[in-house]
């Protein structure tokens, strides 16, 4: 009796909590359809919000005036000048004379800009060691690739009708380096001879015709830069960069490169997040139901593996019966057939280093000669000379490049002033001191 009793009360309580629970639910239901119906009058009243005043605007806080740029430094306006009034002029008449030269002309402009922007930071920012990574990092390294650029240009259009402008240019924009030197105004009259031996080329094979003129100008405007940067650095840059300043260089060059603190206004706040929506309720049933259904059908799967493995002996019902005649441990004959070779593989399908090794076949013209004061010897094999032997006449002025050659003997007479060889097979270098003396070594190259 006592435990019936028990029993009942244990009922009633659930029954109550029940009840309760269905209360509740109803009530958020019915907030629910009162957010509904509030939204809806909402937007069949919006007409007649319009004629009401609108509130008055808030006063937008005054801008934060930009602070006044820093004076600059007498050194960085005389570079500057230097600029406007010798490397301009050299990059408008590059334009003029070849697109190519003017491109080149360009890339030597950002290298002497950026030794600008070097100079203006190092006047506010402590020392930096040459041999301190950093200073490879920040300084070296970025006029390095530009200058790397202005020679690529040369080497990619040496075929151009103007290479010697390209080729002037090439020799001196190795002056740039001045910048990471202590003794810079012995170290610039170098690289201008060495561009001065191209552009008296130019000068030698403009006489006569028609754009003598802008040509002469040009070798005069490329020319003056050597001289007038020497007059600059003598002023101001002695010893190679001035350091005064105490701040730190490598931020202060991020700081310029991201464009610094912007003076202006600050940003206008964010908008306020959008309403809520109706129909929340709904969202979240419909989600609890998304992952019933994936949980049952996960089941549903899972079952039918159990359902399987429950079956016993009677799962390899399903399974082919192998005739006595076919099993090789009962006919040892049946061993000693070969066994069928796997399905070869389609000759269309190629892997990617076939295809690179194809493209790597594909023969380039063969060239013998001598361009400048190098002899280039590339793209050669052995059927395309005679009894397989190229033979030159060298002095010490001039080197020589052998690249991409098969099967050759190259007799080089006199003396040069270097071999280079590059990704060659089968090659033979046979040299004389002397054009009239007998071969003095033999130098194979199997690859």
């Amino acid at each position: 009796m006592a435990d019936n009793q028990s029993f009942s009360i244990q009922g009633f309580n659930l029954v109550t909590l029940l009840k309760r629970l269905e209360a509740a639910t109803s009530r958020l239901e019915d907030v629910t359809v009162f957010q509904e119906s509030h939204v809806l009058a909402n937007k069949d009243n919006a007409p007649a919000a319009v004629d009401a005043p609108a509130p008055a605007p808030v006063a937008a806080p005054a801008p934060v005036a930009a602070p006044a740029p820093a004076d600059i430094p007498k050194s960085i306006k005389e570079f500057d000048l230097f600029i406007k009034e010798n490397v301009i002029p050299y990059v408008e008449l590059s334009k003029q004379i070849e697109p190519i030269l003017g491109e080149q002309a360009e890339i030597f402009l950002k290298a002497i800009e950026k030794e600008r922007e070097v100079l203006l930071i190092a006047n506010k920012s402590k020392k930096i060691n040459i041999e301190d990574l950093k200073f490879e990092k920040l300084i070296i390294k970025p006029i390095n690739e530009l200058i790397m650029k202005v020679i690529k240009i040369k080497d990619d259009n040496r075929s151009n009708k103007n290479f010697n402008y390209l080729n002037a240019v090439s020799e001196g924009v190795a002056v740039l380096g001045w910048i990471v030197v202590s003794t810079p105004i012995s170290y610039i009259p170098d690289f201008k001879d060495s561009a001065q031996f191209w552009t008296n080329r130019i000068l030698k094979d403009i006489k006569g015709k028609e754009n003598e003129e802008i040509s002469i100008e040009w070798v005069k405007k490329f020319l003056n830069i050597f001289d007038e940067l020497k007059n600059y650095v003598k002023e101001f840059q002695t010893t190679g960069i001035s350091w005064n300043g105490s701040e730190d260089f490598e931020e202060c060059i991020t700081k310029l490169e991201a464009g610094g603190a912007s003076g202006g206004a600050p940003a206008p706040p964010p908008p306020p997040p959008p309403p809520p929506p109706a129909n929340l309720f709904e969202d979240i049933k419909e989600s609890k139901n998304d992952n019933k259904n994936k949980t049952g059908n996960n089941g549903g799967s899972m079952s039918a593996v159990f359902a399987e493995l429950s079956k016993g002996e009677s799962i390899t019902s399903g399974l082919k019966k192998v005739d006595k005649s076919e099993m090789t441990h009962k006919n040892p004959e049946l061993r000693k057939k070969p066994v069928p070779l796997p399905p070869k593989k389609p000759k269309s399908l190629s892997t990617k280093e076939e295809e690179i090794k194809a493209v790597a076949k594909v023969k380039k013209a063969p060239q013998h000669e001598l361009v400048d004061n190098k002899w280039m010897i590339t793209n050669v094999s052995k059927e395309d000379i005679e009894n397989g032997m190229i033979s030159i006449d060298g002095s010490m002025n001039e080197s020589v490049y052998i690249g991409h050659c098969e099967g050759v003997v190259v007799e080089i007479k006199g003396k040069v002033n270097a071999i280079s060889v590059n990704m060659c097979e089968r090659l033979a270098v046979a040299q004389a001191s002397k054009p009239q003396q007998p071969i003095a070594a033999i130098r194979h190259f199997p690859r």
